[in-house]
C-alpha cells in the first residue's frame, strides 16, 4: 500500500480518532465517513424495572463500550451492586471501560470476542437457575440469549443505545470510488455494511465499491460482505485498531 493511500474509515465519529491517528502516522490518509450514529435509547418501564433490580442478576453482560457508556450513567447509583455480581466484558476495550468506571473483577472472554467466545468461558457452563442481563443495542443478535436459555438461564435484555444511519454527503466518497482511489474500507459490523450500501447506492459506483478492499472484524463479517459482493475481503485478527492496523500491513506485505 503505497504513501499516502485513502483509508476510509467508517466507524461512528466518537470513536474514530484514535484510529484515524493509526492511520496517519503510517503516512496513509484516513478519510472519515461514518455510517452510523449512536443515539440514546429511550428506556420502557420494564427496562427501569432492570436497573431497579439488577442485584439480582447473577451475570450482567456487556456487549460493547457503548453499552457501558450509555447503561453505566442510567445504573450509577447502583454501582455497588455491580461489584458483588459476575460482569462479563465482551472485549479488551470493554473491559478497559468498565474498569475506568470503577467497576472491578471484570471477567473477559480469553478465546474471542464475541458471543461464542462468552459461551465459551468456564463460568457459563452450568447456567441452570442462573440469571443474566444482557446490556447491548436495540436489534442485536439473539445468539447469546438463545444459547444462555438452552443451558438453563433466565436471560432479560437491556437495549440502551440505538443506531441510525447518519445524515451525511457521499459525494466525495463517490468521486474516490469513481477514481478507485480508495486503498481500503474499514468495517466493524454488519449493520455498519448495509448502511455502507444505502450510503453509496448509485450504480455508477457500486462496482467500484464492491471492488474496493474491505477490512473486517469477524468471519461473520466477512460471510456477509462476501453474500453481498466484495470481491477482496480482510479479516483482522480481533476488533481492536491495532489489529485492523496490522490486517493492513500483512495485506501490503503481501501485495
Amino acid at each position: 500500500m503505497c504513501s499516502g493511500r485513502k483509508i476510509l474509515v467508517t466507524r461512528p465519529a466518537h470513536q474514530s480518532e484514535n484510529m484515524c491517528r493509526l492511520i496517519e502516522q503510517q503516512g496513509w490518509q484516513a478519510i472519515r465517513f461514518p455510517v452510523l450514529e449512536i443515539q440514546a435509547r429511550d428506556l420502557s418501564a420494564l427496562d427501569s424495572q432492570h436497573i431497579q433490580e439488577i442485584e439480582q442478576y447473577q451475570h450482567v453482560i456487556f456487549v460493547s463500550v457503548n453499552a457501558i457508556n450509555f447503561a453505566l450513567p442510567l445504573i450509577s447509583g447502583k454501582i455497588e451492586c455491580l461489584q458483588k455480581i459476575s460482569c462479563i466484558a465482551v472485549g479488551k476495550a470493554s473491559y478497559q471501560a468498565l474498569q475506568a468506571h470503577g467497576v472491578r473483577d471484570v471477567l473477559v472472554p480469553q478465546l474471542g470476542f464475541n458471543s461464542e467466545a462468552i459461551l465459551a468461558m468456564p463460568e457459563m457452563q452450568d447456567m441452570q437457575g442462573q440469571s443474566c442481563l444482557i446490556i447491548r443495542g436495540a436489534g442485536g443478535r439473539e445468539f447469546l440469549a438463545d444459547n444462555l436459555r438452552k443451558h438453563g438461564a433466565r436471560v432479560d435484555y437491556l437495549e440502551v443505545y440505538k443506531r441510525v444511519i447518519p445524515v451525511s454527503d457521499s459525494g466525495l466518497i463517490g468521486e474516490y470510488l469513481r477514481h478507485k482511489a480508495l486503498a481500503a474500507i474499514l468495517i466493524y459490523s454488519g449493520d455498519a455494511l448495509r448502511n455502507l450500501l444505502k450510503m453509496l447506492a448509485k450504480e455508477d459506483i457500486k462496482k467500484n465499491l464492491l471492488h474496493t478492499p474491505v477490512l473486517v472484524i469477524s468471519q461473520r463479517v466477512r460471510d456477509l460482505a462476501k453474500k453481498i459482493g466484495f470481491k477482496n475481503i480482510i479479516i483482522a485478527d480481533e476488533a481492536s485498531d491495532a489489529a485492523m492496523i496490522n490486517a493492513i500491513l500483512k495485506e501490503e506485505q503481501h501485495g
